[in-house]
């Protein structure tokens, strides 16, 4: 949709620009009859020496920066339109929107943009820079901005016989923001689900880590009680071993001492 609206507000850019060509037929300097003979190349220098020569007619301004629009010299066109801001007389609003077409040729779109604004602060009522503002605002991107001045164009020229074309550059931008709100929205909501579920695994991760987490525990106390319950075991062997062990050494000693208490020596009568 870009590239078709581009084109489009292209189109109704030069238009513009050419119809915005101010013609001064009975210019006195010879510098404006060369550019009106279509001879910008020529008519540079004389307009130069007019304007550094300290007292051009405000009208100079403006033709020196055609003049270098024509030749492609698009930042000496600039700067010619700026300095004409500067002088006593000049039509501010002319030498502005100019300007921004020069800026536009450069394809800087935020300056033209700036400069056309600044033409139609010159003059509220001038419907041109609002046009080709409306154009930048769509290299731009600004959708919202372009529709706006799209429509403030048709409102100060409501018969101007670009209005059809005007009338579906905004029907096509008014679709491409519906378009694009409905990608937001179906975006946002895709964000909500991915975040839900990754929230959700996030959880059963903890979960499933916090059951593992108390399966090792619970393996661990099982087999500290089985080593606990084994030594224990081991300890009563050992235990049983030794008593039994004691047992028998008793009956043993008492076994020895009975033998013993039958040998003993007496006197006998009998000698």
């Amino acid at each position: 949709m870009g590239i078709k609206l581009n084109r489009i507000s292209s189109f109704i850019f030069c238009a513009l620009f050419a119809a915005s060509v101010p013609l001064w037929a009975q210019a006195s300097r010879e510098g404006m009859e060369l550019f009106e003979r279509n001879k910008p190349a020529d008519a540079i220098a004389f307009l130069e020496a007019d304007i550094e020569g300290g007292n051009p007619l405000p009208e100079e301004y403006n033709y020196l920066g055609l003049a270098y629009y024509q030749i492609g010299n698009y930042e000496k066109s600039v700067a010619a339109f700026k300095k004409g801001t500067s002088a006593r007389g000049t039509s501010k609003k002319i030498l502005y929107f100019n300007m921004g077409n020069s800026y536009f040729a450069m394809q800087k779109w935020q300056e033209a943009l700036e400069a056309y604004s600044m033409a139609t602060v010159a003059d509220p009522a001038y419907a041109a820079p609002v046009l080709n503002k409306a154009g930048t605002e769509l290299k731009l991107d600004k959708l919202l901005d372009a529709v706006a001045d799209y429509k403030r164009f048709l409102v100060l020229r409501p018969e101007d016989e670009q209005r059809p074309e005007i009338e579906k550059i905004i029907a096509m931008i008014e679709a491409e923001l519906a378009a694009r709100e409905e990608r937001e929205r179906l975006a946002a909501e895709e964000a909500a689900r991915v975040k839900a579920e990754e929230e959700r695994l996030a959880r059963e991760k903890a979960e499933a880590e916090r059951r593992e987490l108390e399966r090792r525990l619970e393996e661990e106390r099982l087999a500290a009680q089985k080593r606990e319950e084994e030594a224990a075991r081991r300890r009563k062997m050992l235990d049983d071993i030794a008593g039994s062990l004691r047992d028998a050494g008793d009956a043993t000693n008492m076994s020895a001492n009975a033998e013993e208490s039958l040998e003993y020596e007496y006197d006998s009568d009998i000698d």
